[in-house]
C-alpha cells in the first residue's frame, strides 16, 4: 500500500494506545532500550490494567519466562499458591451427581484427543480454513453428557470470546495451540494448581508505574481515528485531540481495533476473517469479582475454594487467606445483579456466611475476541500488541501480554531509532514456540477418539455380527 506523506511534524516518538499489561510492558521495554524517547500512553477507561483489574490476583506458571523477566525488572516477587489447598476437595458441579464419573471420563478422552491433534495447528505453518462444522457441533458429536458439554462450551467462549456456534474447529485449535495447549488453558481458567505463582495486580501496576514516571499517561482518552502516513501516525481521540507520533502501538484486542476508523483502511492481510453467523445479540461479557471474609469459610468445610458452576458459568478460587476471587459470564443487561447472584450461588454450597463479605469488588469488561490467526508483523508504523491479537506462546494470558508488548516495543524502537536495536533484540520479534511437538503413537491416537457414541455403535455392531454368525452357524447345522 502506497501511503501519502503527512504535512505535520510528529510531537512524539511512540504513542501507545491501551493501558493494559501489553501497553505497560511495551512502555517499560522502550525505556529500557532507549530512555530518551518521548512516549505517551492513552487509555479509554479511568484506570490502568485492562482486564487485570485494580485489586485482584492473577496466576502465572514457571514457563512464562517473559512475565517472570518483567517481574524481575520491576522488583516484584511472586508467591506460590497455598500448598494446603491441593489436598482439599474442589467444589465443581462436574464432580457431583450420578453421571459425574462417565462425564469426566469422556471429557478427559475428548481433551486428550484435541491435545494430540493440536501440533498440526501451530500458527507459523497452519492456514485457517472454512469448515462446515463449528465447535458446538463438534462438541455435541463427541460428548454425550450435558455436564461435559457445558464445560467445553464455556471453555470455547472464554478462549475465543464468542459462543461455540460461531467458532470453527480449525480456529479453536489454532488459538489453543498459541495459548500453550488445551490443558494449560484449563489450568488457568478452572483448575488453579498449587504450582502456579500468585501476583497482586495492584502491586504489579504500582511497581510498573514507578518505572514509568517520565511517560505521560492520559486516562479517559479513547482513540477513535487513526491516520497513517509514510512519515508518521496521527491518532484522534474522542475529545478531538490529535496525537502525532513516528510509531503507534495498538495495545488493544482486535474487537476494539475494529472500532477504530483507519485512513487508509487496514490491508486485508491484517483483518480477521468475517463470519456470517448470527447470535451477536446474545454475546456475553465477563465480570471479575473479589470477596473478602473474616475467615476461610470454605476451608472449614474441607474445600480448597476451587469452585465451578457451568450454568451460569462461574469459576472461583481462594486468592489470599480468607479472600475469594473469580469470574462469571453473563449478558450485559444482568450486570447490576451479577455480584448478588454469585454470592447466592456460593452461599448455596459454602454456607450462609458467604452472604456477608467484609469487602466486595466487581468490574465488567468485554471478552477479548480471538477468532483469527495471530499477528506477527507490523503495518509500517502501526504495530500490533495485546495478548489476544499477537502470536505468542501464551496467547490471551499474562505471559502472552508481556511477550507481545516486548515484541511491539522492539518494532517501535526499530522504526524510531534503528541504530539502537541489535540482532539480539530482533530475536524477540520471532514467535516463540514454547511447546515441543511430541509425535503421538497411532494406538494412542485411536484410543483418544473413543467416546460414548462410537463405543456404543461399535459394541452393537460387534454384538450384531456375532449374533448373525451364530444364527448362520446354527442353521447350517
Amino acid at each position: 500500500m502506497d501511503l501519502p506523506f503527512g504535512t505535520q511534524t510528529p510531537e512524539l516518538d511512540v504513542l501507545i494506545v491501551g493501558g493494559g499489561l501489553s501497553g505497560l510492558a511495551s512502555a517499560l521495554k522502550i525505556l529500557a532500550m532507549e530512555s530518551t524517547l518521548k512516549v505517551r500512553m492513552i487509555e479509554a477507561s479511568d484506570a490502568l490494567g485492562g482486564l487485570m483489574g485494580q485489586n485482584s490476583t492473577r496466576l502465572v506458571d514457571a514457563a512464562q519466562q517473559d512475565m517472570l523477566a518483567l517481574l524481575t525488572l520491576i522488583h516484584l516477587s511472586p508467591r506460590r499458591r497455598r500448598s494446603i489447598s491441593g489436598s482439599l476437595r474442589r467444589c465443581w458441579d462436574l464432580d457431583r451427581g450420578l453421571t459425574a464419573m462417565p462425564a469426566k471420563f469422556e471429557l478427559g478422552r475428548y481433551i486428550d484427543m484435541l491435545d494430540l491433534r493440536m501440533p498440526k495447528f501451530r500458527s507459523k505453518r497452519f492456514n485457517l480454513r472454512e469448515r462446515v462444522s463449528n465447535m458446538e457441533q463438534h462438541i455435541c458429536h463427541h460428548l454425550f453428557f450435558s455436564k461435559s458439554r457445558n464445560f467445553m462450551l464455556n471453555l470455547v467462549q472464554l478462549v475465543c470470546g464468542v459462543p461455540a456456534n460461531e467458532v470453527d474447529y480449525d480456529v479453536f485449535m489454532s488459538v489453543c495451540s498459541s495459548c500453550g495447549g488445551l490443558k494449560v488453558l484449563i489450568d488457568f481458567y478452572f483448575t488453579y494448581p498449587t504450582s502456579f505463582y500468585e501476583i497482586s495486580t495492584q502491586m504489579l501496576i504500582e511497581n510498573i508505574l514507578e518505572q514509568l514516571q517520565f511517560i505521560k499517561i492520559i486516562l479517559n482518552c479513547r482513540a477513535v481515528r487513526l491516520e497513517h502516513f509514510k512519515n508518521y501516525v496521527q491518532v484522534t481521540d474522542d475529545q478531538g485531540n490529535k496525537h502525532t507520533a513516528q510509531a503507534a502501538i495498538l495495545a488493544i484486542p482486535w474487537n476494539k481495533v475494529q472500532k477504530l476508523h483507519f485512513e487508509p483502511r487496514i490491508p486485508k492481510v491484517f483483518l480477521p476473517r468475517t463470519t456470517s453467523r448470527s447470535g451477536r445479540k446474545g454475546r456475553q461479557v465477563i465480570s471479575q469479582f473479589q470477596l473478602r471474609y473474616g475467615k476461610s469459610v470454605w476451608t472449614d468445610l474441607g474445600y480448597s475454594g476451587n469452585f465451578l458452576s457451568s450454568q451460569p458459568m462461574v469459576s472461583g478460587h481462594e486468592c489470599r487467606m480468607s479472600s475469594f476471587c473469580g469470574y462469571v459470564l453473563h449478558l450485559p443487561e444482568d450486570q447490576d445483579e451479577v455480584l448478588q447472584d454469585v454470592v447466592d450461588l456460593l452461599a448455596e454450597h459454602f454456607g450462609e456466611e458467604m452472604r456477608q463479605p467484609l469487602e466486595c469488588q466487581c468490574f465488567t469488561d468485554e471478552l477479548n475476541v480471538a477468532q483469527h490467526k495471530p499477528q506477527t508483523k507490523p503495518w509500517h508504523r502501526v504495530i500490533w500488541s495485546s495478548s489476544s491479537a499477537v502470536g505468542t506462546s501464551y496467547r490471551s494470558l499474562m505471559g502472552g501480554a508481556v511477550q507481545s508488548g516486548f515484541r511491539a516495543a522492539v518494532n517501535a524502537v526499530f522504526v524510531v531509532r534503528p541504530q539502537v536495536v541489535s540482532w539480539k533484540d530482533m530475536l524477540v520479534e520471532q514467535p516463540k514456540n514454547g511447546q515441543d511437538v511430541v509425535s503421538a503413537g497411532r494406538i494412542r491416537g485411536l484410543l483418544s477418539r473413543l467416546n460414548l457414541y462410537n463405543v456404543t455403535f461399535y459394541s452393537f455392531f460387534v454384538i450384531g455380527l456375532i449374533w448373525l454368525l451364530n444364527l448362520g452357524y446354527a442353521r447350517s447345522i
